[in-house]
């Protein structure tokens, strides 16, 4: 009878099993939909604490996680077999103390979440979905995203809008120069161009083939390099360029040749059209785009010709300046930061400045000196492992993932992170998954054969 009993409960457990793997693949799907591709507007409002769709997608997965012990097991060692995990626990520190002396659960809890979001796409592309097949659903929610884009701009009001559900997080639309700047599924024009930063590289792989190759997607790049456009904003549109550069360069040497004719070709018809194009509303907000970002760079005044307002680029210019001197304001405490429940507003050299345009400044007023230096050691620490990973293995994924790494902390000089971080830590979990097997050399035997001279006696 016993004997029976167990060949039952055996049975029982191995018939469970597919379909238990079935529903978790299901969440897993869901999770990433909602990680990448839902606005954190869109939920159950809540007094105490809103259930954004992300959030809802967190306790599916971690309902799964939490009810099986094999998968318990496998979701800690996430954390406590990878290095980054050691490397963030001084941040961590900083977070839980800061949130004790200032009483501010937030200064904890929202940087908490964003890693508790790396860290399921982390056990989610292990345990599930793999490496490529991840990759293969981001790029299409790239397209949807950009796509979704290039609508907006006609409908002049993001899609995602109409899926507001959790009031006071959905800010409207922005006019600047009289254009609409999209917005797509973020909180801010600027939010979207930082998406888009850590998305650009994904046009580039070639999952199938490890390869990677800047022109691998063409239309995915004409619409991302749109979408930075319409967002209006000079910081992405900047960066977006250095990234482009960074691409190119990296760049199987395979594609270099083919490369350069395109990159000659289709910027001369480019230019060709934009000045063919410069009397018409299109042409003149390009040519707004790219010189207001040569003026702010240079200190030129070439925008004034497209419509752009150069009392306003005087004082966004003279506001970086000002920013600096947030290190010198004597009422903050450089060991302990505010927090984030309080506001920052302060006068400096006679002028109040309230909203901070710099991540890392930002970051020094929330937690101070410790949590400002200790999160850059941990970005520093990825960027490193990354850029040795590439010289051991030559992996096309490790050169998407820095691209989009390294883009994506320039950004951070130039704005605060506007609730982006998790499209840095999607990259951040892929290359913790992917493979990093070293690099070997093809056999040149394999290639060439060895000539015998006709000289040699036989």
């Amino acid at each position: 009878m016993d004997s029976v009993n167990i060949a039952n409960n055996s049975i029982s457990r191995y018939l469970k099993k597919p379909r238990e793997n079935t529903l978790f693949h299901r969440a897993s799907l869901f999770y990433i939909f909602c990680l990448y591709v839902m606005p954190q507007y869109f939920g159950i409002q809540n007094a105490i604490f809103d259930l954004t769709i992300v959030r809802i997608s967190i306790i599916i997965l971690l309902v799964f996680i939490f009810c099986d012990y094999t998968r318990q097991g496998e979701f800690l060692k996430c954390f406590i077999e990878d290095k980054s995990s050691w490397v963030l626990l001084p941040y961590v520190i900083v977070l839980f103390y800061t949130m004790i002396l200032r009483v501010d659960p937030k200064a904890f809890l929202n940087p908490f979440i964003e890693f508790l979001e790396m860290f399921l796409l982390i056990y989610t592309i292990k345990d599930d979905l793999g490496v490529d097949k991840t990759i293969k659903i981001l790029i299409g929610f790239i397209y949807l995203l950009t796509i979704l884009g290039i609508l907006e701009i006609f409908m002049q009001v993001s899609p995602f809008s109409y899926l507001v559900t959790i009031r006071g997080i959905y800010t409207g639309r922005y006019i600047r120069g009289g254009h609409y700047r999209i917005m797509s599924s973020t909180n801010h024009s600027i939010g979207y161009g930082m998406l888009l930063v850590t998305a650009l590289p994904f046009v580039g792989i070639d999952v199938d083939k490890k390869k990677y190759n800047i022109f691998k997607r063409p239309i995915l790049l004409a619409l991302v390099v749109t979408n930075v456009f319409a967002t209006g904003s000079r910081s992405s549109l900047g960066v977006m360029l250095f990234e482009l550069a960074l691409m190119f360069i990296f760049s199987d040497r395979e594609y270099l040749r083919k490369n350069l004719l395109i990159v000659v070709t289709y910027g001369t018809a480019f230019a060709i059209l934009v000045f063919l194009l410069q009397g018409t509303a299109i042409g003149k907000f390009i040519l707004l785009e790219i010189t207001s970002l040569l003026d702010t760079l240079f200190g030129t005044q070439m925008s004034i010709k497209y419509g752009a307002n150069i009392e306003a680029l005087g004082q966004s210019a003279s506001y970086r300046k000002l920013l600096k001197e947030v290190f010198h304001v004597s009422w903050l405490n450089p060991v302990l930061g505010i927090g984030r429940k309080r506001v920052f507003s302060s006068e400096i050299n006679g002028l109040v400045v309230q909203s901070i345009d710099n991540f890392y400044i930002a970051e020094y007023i929330r937690y101070a000196y410790p949590g400002m230096l200790s999160f850059i050691a941990f970005l520093a620490f990825m960027g490193y492992r990354m850029l040795k990973d590439i010289i051991i293995t030559r992996s096309a994924i490790i050169r998407m993932v820095l691209i989009g790494s390294i883009s994506y902390c320039i950004h951070l000089y130039i704005a605060d992170s506007l609730q982006t971080f998790k499209y840095l830590y999607v990259l951040f979990a892929l290359y913790v998954c992917c493979d990093k097997t070293p690099y070997v050399p093809p056999d040149p035997g394999k290639y060439f054969r060895k000539k015998e001279s006709k000289y040699v006696r036989k």
